[in-house]
């Protein structure tokens, strides 16, 4: 049986992906309130990534605080509901993930037979607007809520709206790469 094989075997024979599991198994003896990981994901075979994001998620559905830290931003874009971003030890934004994600859209595609009307309304509201075709316009410094609310006051019709980028890993990369000579980490919260 491979459990026995397992059991039998020396800690440091273990893959890396067995010697994760093994290090939150241990830190979970403990029945902590508040649970620290760096980098828990590494190591990992995809079935393995899925089965750890179930398990903090149902560690934070329980009430426990679980803090990850880590580099892979698209995988911890899948897990965690509040983003912290430290950049050389100071606090750079802290708020959930999907407020700014949504606040740092790169570039939305607005799609409409009122293109010219539009383009105005949104300029007027602040936003860059590039037409791209007869009936399309990129626009960005604006969220794509307001460019719906935008359109909806001036009666003008959309055909569709939506958002190019605005990733975890773009956002990070506005929030930090404008600092010269800095080195950024990222600290995610699920909870």
């Amino acid at each position: 049986m491979c459990s026995d094989f397992a059991a039998r075997r020396a800690v440091r024979g273990y893959s890396l992906g067995m010697r994760q599991r093994l290090a939150l198994a241990a830190a979970l003896l403990g029945d902590p309130a508040v649970l620290v990981l760096d980098e828990p994901a590494n190591g990992l075979d995809p079935e393995g990534i899925a089965w750890l994001r179930r398990l903090l998620r149902d560690l934070a559905a329980e009430g426990r605080t679980v803090l990850v830290s880590s580099h892979v931003l698209s995988e911890m874009a899948q897990l965690v509901d509040n983003v912290v971003i430290i950049n050389r030890g100071r606090l750079v934004h802290q708020r959930p993930l999907a407020d700014l994600t949504n606040e740092h859209t790169a570039t939305l595609t607005v799609s409409t037979p009122q293109a010219d009307r539009l383009r105005d309304r949104l300029a007027e509201a602040g936003a860059r607007v590039e037409p791209t075709g007869p009936d399309r316009l990129q626009v960005t410094g604006i969220a794509a809520a307001e460019v719906g609310d935008i359109a909806f006051a001036a009666g003008v019709r959309l055909h569709g709206l939506a958002a190019d980028g605005g990733d975890l890993e773009q956002v990070f990369f506005a929030l930090t790469t404008d600092r010269p000579d800095t080195r950024p980490a990222l600290t995610q919260v699920a909870s």
